[in-house]
């Protein structure tokens, strides 16, 4: 099943910034919002419609104070996290709220009978293992995939649309596999695909720091390609290890701290290496470089930081084990 949903998560990813090239070409960037409201729009009525509850559901107390501390904690970081290479000052004082914030967050679920959110899944070794890894995957992902637009259209000189078709084979691939690895994934469990995904997107991310002012679009084609391999061979037995670890009753509790980590890990991943590129631009400015050559110093830098941040994926990976037998019975007859 998580396959199947990974084809979505896959391709979408892949046709959006093709469909995002083509309507900058010929629309202001206004465009890209407008057209999505109709998405939207269908989204929520679709989902009205068709989505059932399949759980038991049960009354449990609404603890006002937890929410508002996860407002302030998870957005406050993520916040501080987007506007860290814009606003440094304001982004500092907005992340030291979010952490304080976040902290007393965690000690008040930790001594509510029923919090809001049940920290216990971090109890469990495979899943806490799944969700860093995860996390780092994360990070390392929505980093490179912002910095390689902007080296391919400053430094390549390519049009939005162009980019957008350049990264669309390795999205599209990285669907099509998505559901084999699903089905690999239940019979040999998540070290032998996620091992050899992490040694791709190693190999994928320190190709990328070779790429100059001279490379082609075919190499990096290539390497995007090499890239979404390695996510597509992990992503899904990263996210199923992590969740099938659990028992029934905190599959909605390690589901929300999955999912709403991934949106900090992302915007993490991506500050960093946005500061990482304005760093190597701006020295290389500095040093006499135009436009051109400076962005391509400034996307070496953020390549560099992105192939740390892979190096701490494939180090970690093979700590992620086999769910095993007994628990995936316990989460099923819960």
């Amino acid at each position: 099943i998580m396959g199947v949903i990974s084809v979505v998560m896959s391709v979408a990813p892949a046709l959006g910034p093709t469909v995002s090239g083509f309507v900058l070409n010929r629309f202001t960037w206004h465009w890209l919002f407008w057209l999505v409201l109709p998405l939207i729009a269908v989204a929520l009525v679709v989902g009205a419609i068709f989505i059932r509850n399949i759980g038991e559901t049960a009354r449990s107390p609404l603890d006002p104070l937890s929410v508002v501390l996860a407002g302030l904690g998870f957005g406050g970081l993520v916040y501080a996290l987007s506007t860290l290479g814009t606003e440094p000052t304001v982004a500092i004082g907005v992340a030291v709220v979010g952490v304080a914030s976040l902290a007393l967050f965690v000690w008040r679920q930790i001594r509510l009978e029923t919090p809001l959110l049940d920290l216990r899944p971090f109890t469990i070794r495979n899943y806490t293992l799944s969700v860093v890894v995860a996390l780092l995957l994360m990070g390392t992902l929505l980093g490179v995939v912002m910095v390689l637009p902007i080296y391919l259209q400053t430094a390549l000189g390519v049009t939005a649309l162009v980019t957008g078709l350049l990264v669309m084979p390795g999205g599209l691939a990285s669907g099509i596999l998505a559901p084999f690895i699903g089905r690999l994934y239940d019979r040999v469990g998540p070290r032998p695909l996620v091992i050899p995904g992490a040694l791709l997107l190693f190999g994928a991310v320190w190709a990328m720091t070779r790429l100059d002012i001279n490379s082609t679009t075919t190499e990096v084609i290539i390497m995007h390609m090499v890239f979404s391999l390695g996510l597509a061979l992990m992503m899904t037995p990263l996210m199923t290890t992590a969740l099938g670890s659990l028992p029934k009753h905190l599959y909605g509790h390690g589901s929300a701290i999955l999912n709403t980590l991934q949106q900090l890990a992302g915007a993490a991943g991506t500050a960093i290496l946005i500061a990482a590129l304005s760093f190597g631009t701006q020295a290389a400015v500095a040093g006499g470089a135009d436009l051109a050559q400076a962005t391509v110093d400034g996307a070496h830098t953020a390549f560099i930081v992105a192939g740390v941040m892979a190096a701490l994926v494939l180090v970690a990976s093979p700590f992620v084990t086999k769910v095993a037998e007994e628990q995936q019975e316990e989460g099923q007859a819960y």
